[in-house]
């Protein structure tokens, strides 16, 4: 029973890398067919500013904590946007010392047409299936990442606890 507990585990790990693989091509061919935008940048960006900024902007700071990464990397993230047309930087007008960032119009044409991109390949791919198998699957879906989610945060919790360190290997 152990031994077909273990195959099963594999064959899981194996299925979740297939599955990210193959959807991230996927992805990239729908893309392929939409305004070149820098996508994922413009989607996070346009992510952060609904989920942490306001009135259609966040300041470069806190689209940095939020994504958690260092302020040069983000800078340089939004100056290839910028180049692009597709975000703009300004000096926050009530505090000199901080700036702005939100999409332009350009960028919201062009997240919505990768948007639309998107939607339409995961459309034919769920049409490809039979009803019953996407009732399933929808029916299921967010089961398995609940349970991911809460082990991960007690696994973190628990290493937290331990004094090791909050930061894991990259896979």
């Amino acid at each position: 029973m152990a031994e077909q507990a273990e195959f099963e585990l594999h064959g899981l790990i194996h299925y979740m890398g297939r599955l990210r693989e193959t959807s991230a091509r996927g992805m990239r061919a729908a893309l392929a067919q939409a305004p070149k935008c820098r996508f994922g940048m413009l989607e996070r960006l346009h992510y952060a500013i609904q989920t942490y900024g306001s009135d259609g902007a966040i300041y470069v700071s806190d689209l940095a904590r939020a994504a958690k990464k260092p302020l040069p990397a983000v800078s340089r993230a939004l100056r290839l946007l910028e180049q692009d047309g597709m975000a703009e930087r300004q000096t926050d007008p009530q505090d000199r010392r901080k700036t702005l960032v939100r999409l332009t119009p350009a960028g919201q044409e062009a997240l919505h047409a990768g948007e639309e991109a998107l939607n339409a390949f995961f459309t034919r791919v769920m049409a490809r299936m039979k009803p019953e198998q996407l009732a399933q699957m929808m029916e299921l879906r967010n089961v398995f990442i609940e349970a991911l989610e809460a082990e991960t945060t007690a696994t973190w919790e628990a290493a937290k606890a331990k004094g090791e360190s909050s930061h894991g290997k990259n896979l």
